[in-house]
């Protein structure tokens, strides 16, 4: 019996062995890069950051502890879902845009393997990163308002969301043949999930308080149980309960829900996989939204003829989205305009009781940083599409200087950003956008927002010269760890001249120049770093 079992066991781990070779290699390579010491650096930043804020503003709010936790499970949420849209999703589809994909296979490494080696191995980092954290955020346990419960609950959570997010994105990849296309789908089902859960909540109380609906009545119970478990079953909601007082670890519906769905991901990834996998590398050069220009319906879409200057005709279309860019833009504004007007709508559903000047704030509020996100991919693309496609070496040998090619690229992007200046513009005009708009734009902070939300366009261009993926989320991750800093510099330069709380008129103008300064380097660097890319 004993001499059996050794024997299925030698037949089990070469198995093992083979399924977790590229898993393995995975890990010791990025272990040993950079980019992930540089997040696990700054995540741990961000976790003192937050620490001294809570150890500051412990006059003013109660229980600190708390309160340093919820602000470092909220930015870890936050951190988890950049990385989906670029880190996770770019698994299978590098492999696919850079035709290696047929030769791992043809190398006898198997489908499972692969999936395990270039998704799975993603997930266990970014689960490491998580882990690092535990030992300092049990931190807020001995501040006070905190019980260790609540910190094991809300990692747990975490962990299923961050295996829910990885798998997705190992499916988008699967999927699709550009990782650009793989992470505007990883994006799509993002917007779905973050704002599913709110229609299901509006959905519940409609029916409970304005339709009468009970748990009494079957069909009733069945409704309103499905929609009570879908507005559950967000990271969220249940990070937002796992930091309340008195709050005990329980198998909720987003921990199992995220869990059982990541594993129906992975699943179905692996049965498409050796599907997909026999597909043609794609085209260096993708379309994208660009629509052919002898198609019947869609000529409105096409790129139709040259312009004067063909880079930013080039760049408009076939790295911004072009027409359809603009229009899908136009309708992402709208539909958050209307969000705005839900969240401020009462729940008698009279619209006369709406306060516009709430609905518009709100929109003002959203609508900058949503700016910035779109220019900062944008930038993250302009020169990435070149490399990726190995024509950056002939664009740099037209007869123009090396800024005017770049400028050039980058007005083409920024044509297609035009809907969110116009909803910024819209906005002012109106009820309360006009007194919004002057009760900030005299504040040195605001400005200081707003260069950090140039500085991350900035950094996104010139990482993307030097990473093939995550350039976004890098310049993202980076920013917001140097917001944080500079604002403890910004608040320890207020106490040393002993001004009030959030007095920041010259510091933050003094970090404005700093910023403007860094920003001027990017410039620079980006100009020199494109010669010697192309010369390669």
């Amino acid at each position: 019996m004993a001499g059996s079992v050794f024997n299925q066991l030698q037949g089990i781990l070469p198995f093992c062995r083979s399924i977790l070779a590229l898993f393995f290699r995975s890990l010791r390579t990025e272990s040993r890069s950079l980019r992930m010491h540089l997040l696990w650096l700054m995540l741990m930043l961000v976790i003192y950051a937050t620490l001294w804020f809570a150890r500051k503003s412990t006059s003013m709010f109660g229980a600190p502890g708390l309160m340093f936790f919820r602000y470092v499970m909220y930015m870890n949420a936050a951190f988890i879902t950049m990385l989906g849209v670029s880190f996770f999703s770019s698994a299978i589809s590098e492999e696919k845009e850079e035709d290696t994909l047929g030769l791992m296979t043809m190398a006898g490494i198997s489908p499972l393997g692969i999936l395990f080696g270039k998704s799975t191995s993603r997930l266990f980092q970014v689960s490491l990163l998580l882990a690092i954290q535990y030992p300092f955020t049990l931190l807020a346990v001995t501040m006070g308002g905190l019980l260790p419960t609540q910190v094991f609950s809300a990692y747990v959570s975490l962990l299923a969301y961050t295996i829910l997010l990885a798998n997705v994105g190992l499916l988008c990849s699967v999927a699709c043949r550009t990782t650009r296309n793989a992470s505007g789908l990883t994006a799509f089902w993002l917007l779905g999930y973050l704002t599913g859960p709110a229609f299901a909540f509006g959905g519940y109380m409609y029916l409970t308080r304005e339709r009468g609906w009970d748990h009494a009545d079957f069909l009733q119970n069945l409704v309103l149980s499905v929609l009570d478990w879908l507005w559950r079953a967000t990271v969220f909601v249940d990070l937002y309960s796992a930091t309340e007082t008195g709050h005990q670890f329980s198998w909720t519906p987003q921990i199992v829900g995220n869990s059982i769905g990541g594993l129906a991901c992975f699943l179905l990834a692996w049965c498409l996989f050796g599907i997909v996998a026999k597909d043609p590398a794609p085209e260096s050069s993708s379309r994208g939204t660009v629509a052919q220009k002898n198609h019947r319906y869609l000529y409105v879409f096409s790129a139709g003829r040259t312009w004067g200057d063909p880079l930013i005709w080039k760049d408009f279309f076939f790295t911004a989205g072009g027409t359809a860019g603009l229009m899908i833009r136009g309708l992402l504004y709208g539909g958050m305009y209307l969000l705005c007007i839900a969240a401020n709508r009462p729940w008698n559903g009279a619209y006369d009781n709406i306060r516009w000047e709430d609905v518009t704030w709100g929109f003002q509020f959203f609508c900058i940083p949503l700016l910035a996100v779109d220019v900062g991919l944008c930038a993250s693309r302009v020169f990435q599409e070149e490399i990726r496609g190995q024509t950056l070496s002939s664009l740099m040998m037209l007869p123009k200087s090396t800024m005017t090619i770049v400028y050039s690229k980058v007005s083409g992007c920024g044509l297609a950003t035009l809907p969110g200046f116009a909803a910024i513009a819209i906005s002012i005009m109106m009820p309360g956008g006009w007194r919004n708009a002057m009760d900030v734009i005299d504040q040195a902070a605001f400005w200081w927002f707003i260069m950090n939300l140039l500085l991350i366009v900035h950094l996104a261009a010139l990482f993307s010269l030097y990473l093939r993926t995550g350039a976004f989320v890098l310049s993202l991750g980076l920013v917001i760890g140097s917001m944080i800093v500079s604002g403890i510099i910004m608040e320890l330069w207020m106490s040393a001249w002993r001004r009030p709380f959030g007095s920041w008129n010259t510091p933050a103008l003094a970090m404005c120049i700093f910023i403007g300064f860094i920003c001027l380097a990017c410039h620079l660097l980006t100009v020199l770093r494109m010669p010697q890319l192309a010369e390669k």
